[in-house]
């Protein structure tokens, strides 16, 4: 006997096996979910002792200089900073940077801008008097100062780059005095005069790397629009040579917004040292200004040098030069720093040089 089949009866099969199917699909994709992998485990933050070495630019430290009790597990890295914010205040929360080597027990900060007032504390970075250069020079202690007779207090600064000797406002007249009593003195005026001086220790800056800065400057300055723009100049102390760097950087007609280049910093801190930081002004003059004067911070630990280039749509350009470390500041003479040749033709550039600056219109970033 045949069945007789309704339409009802038409894809019964293939619709249970159908909703059967879903149901599978549904549970594998339930089991998906549920199969998510767990959180990462929070990584434990490095601990360092009394066995580790900061190494700066041109300076090297032990953790025991910034701090005042080293617990037996040791301390953070924040811990650590904090204590070098108080010698150099340019090493605050936002702007420290570390790199490190576990291995050798060596700690690699660095910090990328800004700075603000710091008090110091008892031990290598108790201010020091002295009445001459030549002893100031013979000190191990990092504040270092000479009393001048023409009523004047000067702080000393020595890097692989020079030395930097320049009145300071750094010291209180009770500081003063008690120095003077110290040394035996009861006037400033007894001491000899001693005057602000800046000596350049490295070899001049070749002419070339003087021309590819203004042919990089210049190709800056158009019909339409004019730019500013930085580069940095680096001594390598693997091969005794100058290296200039064109970092990213995002720019305006008045503004520069740097990234530091990761090739100059870190570990590699320690093979180029930073000797130099020059921008452009483009067609007006060459000058400080008050950005310049908020914007400059020493190299880390010592001084820093710095130059602005001005009236680049001229032939005969202008250019200016100071080294500055805190609020101690020096003006220096061009020639003091590059050889200066009577042949100022700009020199070619590395193309890469351009694809690092990204240009903006208006004048603020």
């Amino acid at each position: 006997m045949s069945q007789e089949l309704t339409l009802f009866d038409l894809g019964v099969e293939d619709t249970t096996q159908s909703e059967e199917q879903k149901k599978k699909e549904s549970s594998k994709k339930s089991s998906v979910v549920k199969s998510t992998p767990a959180p990462k485990k929070k990584e434990e933050p490095l601990l360092v002792n009394a066995e580790w070495t900061i190494h700066f630019a041109t300076d090297r430290f032990y953790v025991s200089d910034f701090v005042d009790e080293m617990p037996e597990e040791g301390i953070t890295l924040e811990v650590l900073r904090e204590g070098i914010e108080r010698h150099f205040p340019q090493f605050s929360a936002a702007r420290t940077k570390w790199d490190y080597d576990k291995d050798k027990k060596q700690l690699f900060p660095d910090a990328f801008a800004g700075s603000k007032g710091a008090d110091s504390k008892e031990g290598r970075f108790t201010p020091s008097f002295f009445i001459s250069a030549e002893d100031a020079f013979e000190a191990n202690n990092f504040y270092r100062y000479i009393l001048s007779g023409d009523n004047k207090v000067l702080s000393v600064h020595q890097s692989i780059c020079g030395t930097m000797i320049t009145p300071t406002k750094g010291v209180s007249e009770a500081t003063k005095a008690k120095a003077l009593k110290d040394l035996g003195l009861n006037e400033i005026t007894e001491c000899p005069i001693t005057p602000a001086t800046f000596e350049w220790s490295l070899p001049k800056i070749e002419n070339k790397i003087l021309r590819q800065i203004i042919g990089f400057f210049r190709s800056f300055i158009h019909e339409e629009a004019e730019y500013e723009v930085a580069l940095k100049i680096y001594w390598d102390l693997k091969k005794e040579k100058y290296v200039v760097d064109c970092p990213k950087q995002v720019v305006t007609a008045i503004n520069i917004e740097l990234q530091h280049s990761e090739e100059f910093t870190g570990k590699n801190a320690t093979r180029y040292i930073p000797v130099m930081e020059v921008h452009s002004h483009n067609v007006m003059r060459a000058f400080f200004s008050e950005i310049d004067d908020s914007d400059e911070q020493a190299f880390n630990t010592t001084f820093g040098v710095f130059g602005v280039f001005g009236r680049l749509n001229r032939k005969q350009y202008e250019m200016v030069f100071r080294a500055k470390m805190r609020d101690d500041v020096i003006e220096i003479h061009p020639e003091q720093l590059f050889d200066l040749e009577e042949d100022r033709r700009d020199y070619s550039y590395p193309k890469h040089w351009k694809s690092n600056v990204t240009t903006m219109g208006g004048f603020y970033l």
